[in-house]
């Protein structure tokens, strides 16, 4: 049976390249079995859309930086100081600005969350400082050091926003057949914020940094409906908004841009951890039968 170019469950062929739609993916592996009759829903990948702000970023960062460091060393080239100053900084700006654009296309996306995953970090004063230094003093070797040190602080950024947008999205989904899904008796590690099903956030669970990872994350049950069909959708939301899908293999850090830096800046979570942690879904409503035009045609076979 061929593969279809788009599926309610496997997303669209165009996401992952010239072939047809995979029933799974290299990265991707099944849910543990306490999650059974969940299935993966994939998300809309979105590191395409950051390339070529990437690109802009990385010319504003060498027409900044390149004549403010001639300047440095006393062979300027002519260009007023603060052009300069706002070339270099416009290079960072540009790639917060880019991701948090980026994630009002993510299902449940926040541009706000992106952004101030980007900017409420050290490395934000850290630039403040070096662009204080280089504007007190634009001569000199002081200012040599700030704009070179500027260089692995821009890298850093463009690799944990590069790492994130490449991490697989995904969410999972559990058709119901009545809208009392148990929320009232809900694991007490959660939080509930609705007494029956409905389209929106229905329960909570934090996880603390140290747990599935070396990043906090959030766990949320929320409301879906597709057709006429009700569904309960499993999301694990990344600190900066992001949903990204819970089981995937360790061979996804051998797909992500940069393998060995990515994960330690973009705060990723631990895949095998996940594994070890999760648990079991926190309600056991009634499931209802899955709708035969949402399941792919090769499980219909199988089934």
């Amino acid at each position: 049976m061929a593969a279809p170019d788009s599926h309610f469950l496997l997303g669209e062929a165009k996401w992952f390249g010239s072939g047809r739609l995979s029933p799974l993916l290299p990265h991707e592996i099944n849910a543990p079995e306490a999650w059974n009759g969940w299935r993966r829903q994939r998300l809309q990948p979105n590191l395409t859309g950051f390339l070529f702000p990437a690109a802009w970023s990385i010319f504003l960062l060498a027409a900044g930086l390149i004549p403010m460091l001639l300047h440095s060393f006393g062979h300027g080239i002519g260009m007023n100081l603060h052009l300069g100053l706002s070339l270099w900084i416009g290079s960072f700006f540009l790639l917060w600005l880019s991701a948090s654009l980026i994630s009002l296309n993510q299902t449940e996306g926040s541009p706000a969350k992106m952004w101030l995953w980007n900017t409420v970090r050290i490395e934000s004063i850290l630039l403040g400082v070096l662009v204080w230094v280089v504007y007190s003093e634009p001569v000199g070797y002081l200012a040599v050091v700030a704009m070179l040190i500027s260089l692995p602080l821009w890298t850093s950024h463009l690799v944990r926003i590069a790492t994130l947008l490449a991490w697989p999205p995904g969410r999972w989904l559990l058709p119901i057949a009545h809208v009392d899904i148990g929320l009232s008796s809900i694991d007490a590690e959660w939080t509930s914020e609705s007494k029956r099903w409905a389209r929106r956030p229905l329960a909570r669970r934090q996880i603390l940094s140290g747990e599935m990872g070396d990043t906090r994350l959030e766990i949320v049950l929320f409301g879906v409906r597709e057709g006429n069909q009700d569904f309960i959708a499993m999301h694990m939301v990344h600190p900066s908004g992001t949903i990204i899908d819970p089981f995937v293999g360790p061979s996804i850090g051998h797909s992500i841009p940069f393998p060995r830096l990515g994960p330690t800046f973009a705060d990723v979570p631990n895949v095998v951890a996940i594994q070890e942690q999760i648990g079991p879904p926190p309600v056991t409503p009634v499931a209802a039968k899955w709708p035969t035009h949402l399941i792919p045609e090769w499980d219909l076979e199988e089934e």
